[in-house]
C-alpha cells in the first residue's frame, strides 16, 4: 500500500494534468473564434474530460479566461524582467522599454489567443481588475529598476508615469490591429516617442 503522502502526489499531479488540458482546450478554442461563442462543453470535449470533472475545476467560463490571461500576464512579467536585467543608466532604461515594447507589440500581433483574451476582459469586470492589478504589478517592477535613477523625483511620480507607460504599451498594441498598413507600424514609433519622452521628462523635472 502506497504511503497517504505518494497518493496525494500522485493525485495532485493528475489534477495539474487535468487542468493543462482544459486551459490548452480553452486556448485553442479562443484563438480560433474568440472567446464570447465557446461553451464550457466544447472546451470539456477539447480536454478529453467529461463536464463535471470541467466543473470541478472552474466555476465558469470568467474563471478559465482568468486563468488564460493570468498565463499571458506572467508571460510578460518574464519579457519585462529580462528586458530590465542590469539596468543600471537612464540611457540603459530608455533603451530597454523600446526593446521591450517591440518585444511585446510583436507578440500581442502573433498572439490570436490574447486577442480572443481581451475581448472577453472588456465586457467581464472580473477580469478588468485583475488587468489593472496585474498592470500595477509591473508598473512596481519597472519602478523598482527606474527608483535608483531618479533620485529627485517623487515615487507617487515616478509610480504613475510607469503605470501609464505599461497601460498604454497594451493599449497601442491593441488598437494598432485595427489599423492598415502602413498606419500599424508608424503607431509603434508614436508608441515609443511618447513612453520615451515621459521617462526623459522625469529626469528634467518636468
Amino acid at each position: 500500500m502506497k504511503p497517504p503522502a505518494t497518493r496525494r502526489s500522485a493525485s495532485q499531479a493528475r489534477s495539474r494534468a487535468t487542468v493543462e488540458k482544459i486551459l490548452a482546450s480553452a486556448a485553442q478554442l479562443v484563438a480560433a473564434r474568440g472567446a464570447d461563442t465557446v461553451t464550457m462543453t466544447e472546451i470539456a470535449q477539447g480536454a478529453g474530460v467529461v463536464i463535471g470533472t470541467l466543473y470541478q475545476y472552474f466555476s465558469d467560463k470568467s474563471e478559465i479566461m482568468r486563468a488564460l490571461l493570468t498565463q499571458h500576464n506572467e508571460e510578460v512579467d518574464r519579457m519585462l524582467l529580462a528586458d530590465l536585467e542590469g539596468v543600471t543608466t537612464l540611457e540603459q532604461l530608455l533603451d530597454a522599454m523600446r526593446e521591450s515594447y517591440e518585444r511585446y507589440f510583436a507578440y500581442h500581433q502573433a498572439d490570436p489567443l490574447f486577442r480572443g483574451i481581451w475581448s472577453a476582459v472588456q465586457t467581464d469586470a472580473g477580469l478588468q481588475a485583475l488587468d489593472t492589478e496585474d498592470t500595477m504589478k509591473k508598473a512596481a517592477m519597472l519602478r523598482g529598476v527606474a527608483r535608483p535613477l531618479y533620485r529627485d523625483v517623487d515615487d507617487e511620480a515616478l509610480m504613475a508615469t510607469c503605470a501609464v507607460i505599461l497601460h498604454l504599451a497594451l493599449s497601442a498594441a491593441r488598437f494598432a490591429l485595427a489599423l492598415p498598413e502602413p498606419l500599424r507600424g508608424q503607431s509603434r514609433g508614436v508608441y515609443q516617442r511618447m513612453s520615451r519622452e515621459a521617462l526623459a521628462s522625469l529626469e528634467r523635472g518636468l
